[in-house]
């Protein structure tokens, strides 16, 4: 049962970490975040490392500067308008793998985040004259929104190294993450900056897997409901879906494709905490929502005899198309440190 336990925690973590709307509303890293786990299914730890970079402006499918976007707004009749010019997301995950049956596997996640962005702002003096300028906000840094799920195997050919298997999971994300942070004027930081989202949030999943050595597929899909923070703010629900080709090239390395996609729906500010759409960009709904897809390279490199192995992955968007104008993901690149015990 090894191999498929292993494919298991590869899967369910591979959409686990859309379970929160990030900046532009595009998800986490697909396909990386996994967790082995040892031949008796009992335990296995992961630490994660995720850098998003994010700097294009696109409005639909198409990409524009961000001097245009404020030419246009100061040209409308705004006094003052403010853009995003680049803003850099780490995420530092440890996640808990734990398999009290053969079938039943239950997971934790506990993320700690850390996101930079530089503004731009263009703004009408005086005499009528268009000054514009470069700013940087403060770091916004703090534990993000933990993670329960669970994943029970509906079907596998084989009791030990099954070719085919399918699986389905339920999950809850939970408000662990402060959503309330605000900048040294007391406004609320953007909704898109806050580490946590203070809502309660439903996840199901399903995940098939076959094998044909030296090379594996794998499908899985997601869906994200999501549902108002505290505060009233509502990220728009996520599907997802990936599809991902391994090769075992050595005993202990295998290499990976994954093909992935995603679509948020428009975010809903229900108080208008986190709302200024006269004078931002990033704070209008208006500019929310996402249809992306993905091309992920990764490689894992087993530890042989240790329980141990460690994975590396890179994504790049192939396609985006968003609402309104958004800053979307440039690219994204992940290390992950798995042991089994």
């Amino acid at each position: 049962m090894r191999i498929i336990r292993v494919f298991i925690a590869i899967s369910i973590f591979i959409l686990l970490y859309c379970s929160i709307a990030v900046a532009g509303g595009e998800c986490p890293m697909h396909s990386t975040l996994s967790t082995s786990t040892t031949s008796d299914g009992k335990l296995g730890l992961q630490f994660q490392y995720e850098y998003t970079y994010m700097k294009t402006l696109r409005e639909g499918a198409s990409s524009v500067s961000q001097d245009e976007v404020l030419d246009d707004q100061i040209n409308a009749g705004a006094m003052k308008y403010t853009v995003p010019a680049k803003m850099v997301m780490k995420k530092y995950t440890l996640a808990a793998n734990y398999m009290p049956t053969d079938k039943l596997q239950l997971m934790l996640t506990l993320p700690y985040v850390v996101n930079d962005m530089d503004m731009r702002m263009a703004m009408v003096g005086s005499m009528g004259m268009i000054m514009k300028k470069d700013m940087k906000m403060d770091t916004v840094d703090g534990l993000g929104d933990m993670t329960l799920m669970g994943l029970y195997t509906l079907y596998s050919d084989a009791p030990v190294k099954p070719t085919t298997s399918l699986s389905a999971g339920l999950g809850i994300k939970m408000p662990t993450g402060q959503n309330d942070v605000r900048k040294t004027n007391g406004e609320l930081v953007h909704a898109s900056m806050q580490p946590g989202s203070g809502s309660w949030d439903p996840i199901f999943l399903i995940n098939a897997m076959h094998s044909m050595k030296p090379v594996s597929l794998q499908f899985n899909g997601m869906y994200h409901l999501t549902t108002k923070g505290d505060e009233g703010y509502e990220f728009g629900d996520m599907i997802g879906a990936d599809i991902i080709v391994r090769y075992q090239a050595m005993e202990s390395i295998n290499l990976g494709l994954g093909l992935n996609f995603i679509h948020t729906g428009k975010d809903k500010d229900h108080d208008n905490k986190y709302s200024s759409p006269d004078t931002s960009l990033i704070d209008n709904t208006e500019n929310t929502g996402i249809t992306a897809f993905y091309l992920s390279p990764e490689v894992r490199v087993r530890f042989l005899n240790t329980g141990g192995s460690l994975m590396l992955s890179f994504q790049k968007p192939i396609y985006q198309h968003v609402n309104g104008i958004q800053q979307v993901v440039d690219w994204r690149a992940m290390a992950s440190l798995m042991w089994a015990f």
